[in-house]
């Protein structure tokens, strides 16, 4: 693998194949979209008969709503593997092709013990900021937690890249609570991939492919 652009090229179909996977999963939800009840509101909602018989005549799809819900969150950890999938291609084209030997300004001051010039988490430090963070310590982070799953502890660097996400959404501080889609002790979730690579935007191998063009290949 000669450059960045042949890795991206020799990649291409098996991402492709990858976010069309990722699609039909969520196509499960797009497709049944709940009704949404307009009117008044209360403790005693239920015995409100103008909701009773918005209940009844939307029962139909009310319940293929929960249908749709229950069936997708069966499917959720299959969508986080094809996710995490994504994360380690993108982890892998960083690695070999990066070169960046630069801290970026304004990083948090609670990375500082892991990244120093020349090192490996340095390559990362790359691409647009989401909460903050260069979305390649984001893409780093993630395909480890995809990765490590079994591990009973992920390494420092990783959970405070995690903490930041989980802390970092509209000026909120450490003592805002904590963004339970990127909250390492929320016990419901076990694989974070899906919701890193909805945080990137990377929906599409369009959107993915832009990015990883900007990380490796433009610089």
């Amino acid at each position: 693998m000669d450059s960045a652009e042949e890795y991206l090229k020799r990649t291409e179909s098996a991402v492709i194949k990858i976010f069309e996977g990722i699609d039909s999963y969520l196509q499960i939800l797009h497709d049944s979209k709940p009704p949404i009840y307009i009117g008044n509101a209360g403790d005693s909602l239920n015995q409100i008969p103008v909701y009773k018989d918005w209940m009844a005549e939307n029962q139909a799809e009310i319940q293929s709503s929960f249908k749709a819900q229950k069936e997708f969150s069966a499917e959720s950890f299959a969508l986080a593997t094809l996710c995490g999938s994504v994360l380690q291609i993108a982890t892998m084209g960083i690695q070999w092709f990066s070169k960046n030997e630069e801290i970026p300004e304004k990083l948090s001051e609670d990375l500082y013990p892991f990244i120093k010039p020349g090192n490996k988490m340095t390559k990362f430090c790359i691409g647009r900021r989401v909460r903050s963070l260069p979305i390649g310590l984001v893409i780093y982070a993630g395909r480890n937690q995809f990765n490590h799953i079994d591990d009973d502890k992920l390494r420092k660097e990783n959970i405070t890249i995690f903490n930041l996400l989980a802390h970092n959404y509209d000026g909120s501080t450490d003592q805002s609570p904590k963004d339970p889609a990127f909250d390492l002790e929320n016990g419901i979730l076990i694989n974070f991939a899906s919701n890193i690579t909805e945080l990137l935007n990377w929906r599409d191998y369009k959107s993915y492919y832009c990015d990883m063009h900007s990380l490796i290949v433009t610089v």
